[in-house]
């Protein structure tokens, strides 16, 4: 008699889930997809690859160690960035003694090349870049697009010779 009534427990059950997995079939399956995207932006053709002509000055403009003479400024374009997208830059390049200037690999002695993050475009004053440090540069415009403006100048570190001057630096954006 135990067995019957265990064995009708079982049954009633079974019956009972199976009711309740019949009424739980799926009528839809749904699947869902997207993508994450790291945002981004292009170079300016028209502006990835420079060379910026500093002219030439003579010694006698630079007054002492720190002076700076014939700023020149220059931009770099990103164009079709992601909405939204927060810019980062690194100069990158061999410094010099001072930290902000570029070692020179001309002929002249104890002058480099000093940039700027320019005020404005155009502008021939602006905030010495630190080289190798990362600099936030903010949210591109409302045409997904930003134009980052430098000025270029030649910086005075001891006592100078006359020759030829010539430095590179790489420029790196990242996005986020």
């Amino acid at each position: 008699m135990r067995t019957l009534r265990a064995l009708l427990a079982v049954f009633a059950l079974f019956v009972a889930t199976s009711m309740v997995a019949a009424f739980a079939a799926s009528d839809a399956n749904l699947t869902f997809t997207g993508d994450i995207l790291q945002p981004t932006c292009t170079v300016d053709s028209t502006t990835a690859n420079q060379t910026i002509a500093l002219g030439s000055v003579p010694i006698s403009n630079f007054a002492n160690v720190g002076s700076t003479a014939n700023p020149r400024p220059f931009n770099i374009g990103l164009l079709n960035c992601s909405p939204n997208a927060t810019v980062n830059m690194t100069v990158g390049g061999t410094m010099d003694t001072v930290p902000t200037v570029l070692q020179n690999t001309g002929t002249a002695t104890q002058v480099g090349v000093q940039l700027l993050l320019a005020g404005s475009v155009g502008g021939t004053t602006g905030t010495p870049i630190t080289l190798n440090s990362t600099i936030n540069l903010g949210v591109v415009n409302a045409s997904n697009a930003m134009t980052v403006p430098f000025v270029a100048q030649f910086y005075r570190l001891g006592t100078m010779t006359a020759g030829t001057v010539t430095a590179t630096a790489t420029v790196n954006f990242t996005y986020y």
